[in-house]
């Protein structure tokens, strides 16, 4: 294995030009999936693919590490692989009898519960922050297929509350690695976006199609006000996020949360600014007002500091204080 290992350890000054192979080569296994979906058999798919997503994957995980942190080069080497294994997993599952003709909910809870897995190992070995985002994405997934399969629940009001949860878990899950991983942290709040933007769609989609046919569905298949709340608290909490730690991945999502709260709450509404436009504007308003209101005046300086000298407690290094308390100089002779 020593050999082979030493064959798939790509060097630095080359992993640019492997990792973009490795790009050509993932997108064109899945275009060769495509087109040939119907000419080839399952087993020989399960081959390409597999082969396809080991080697780029391994590639990845022996890329050498720089600073700590992963180099551009591997993070797009384990994205490739990645990408790959996952329909690699699910034509795994096709070969082992998973039903596809209707939702594989059992088939998606065991294959994203491996690619999770499968994520999670570069996560911490190698500190990739984007492998934890897709791990993160992968257990998000095993959990909603997961209840699906185990309850067949069927309502779309579930899977908002179990959303719900999903993005409070990951916000919680960001607070613990802040300090010992701050990569990691900022993904997980992206997840926890990711999810709140998916009850925002479950809204959506029923009335873009009812817009779109006018014979299809009714404004029932909007979100109700409380759903909408939370989507708005969601995408405002993102852009705080985003503004605190200057992480853009918080504000694309917070943006995106705040669209799916407009397109909502207009939707089927009629021409009246209650009741939203009205809160909206007069929190704004007062907000701003409360920002601009007249600053009161500053109290006088104490008298040590317009005199000149400063006290101790108040001087720093440039001051060049100096306090000797003993003097441990050998006497003179």
């Amino acid at each position: 294995m020593a050999p082979l290992l030493d064959l798939l350890r790509p060097p630095p000054h080359r992993g640019p030009l492997i990792a973009a192979g490795a790009v050509l080569v993932a997108v064109g296994v899945a275009l060769e999936e495509i087109r040939l979906r119907d000419k080839l058999p399952i087993g020989v798919h399960l081959a390409i693919l597999a082969l396809a997503a080991g080697v780029i994957f391994a590639l990845g995980l022996q890329a050498p590490a720089e600073g700590g942190r992963p180099p551009t080069y591997q993070s797009v080497l384990l994205v490739s692989g990645l990408g790959l294994l996952a329909p690699a997993l699910l034509t795994l599952a096709d070969v082992l009898g998973a039903d596809f003709g209707a939702f594989p909910a059992g088939a998606l809870t065991w294959t994203s519960l491996l690619l999770a897995g499968a994520a999670l190992w570069p996560a911490i070995a190698k500190g990739s922050s984007i492998c934890a985002l897709i791990a993160a994405i992968a257990v998000g997934v095993a959990v909603l297929s997961f209840v699906n399969w185990a309850t067949g629940a069927s309502s779309v009001t579930t899977y908002r509350w179990l959303l719900a949860a999903v993005a409070l878990g990951f916000i919680v899950v960001s607070l613990l690695l802040r300090g010992p991983a701050a990569r990691h942290s900022e993904q997980m709040v992206n997840v926890a976006g990711v999810a709140v933007l998916s009850i925002g769609l479950t809204g959506l989609v029923n009335g873009v199609i009812g817009q779109l046919v006018p014979l299809g569905r009714s404004s029932d298949g909007l979100l109700p006000d409380g759903w909408e709340l939370f989507v708005f608290a969601g995408g405002c909490g993102l852009l705080a996020v985003a503004a605190v730690d200057r992480a853009p991945g918080a504000a694309y999502l917070g943006v995106a949360n705040l669209g799916a709260f407009v397109a909502s709450a207009t939707l089927y509404q009629h021409e009246t600014l209650l009741y939203w436009p009205a809160i909206l504007l007069a929190l704004g308003v007062g907000a701003m007002i409360t920002g601009l209101r007249p600053r009161s005046p500053l109290p006088p300086e104490p008298s040590a500091y317009r005199s000149g000298s400063l006290p101790l407690a108040s001087r720093t290094d440039e001051d060049d204080a100096v306090l000797r308390v003993r003097d441990d100089s050998p006497p003179r002779p």
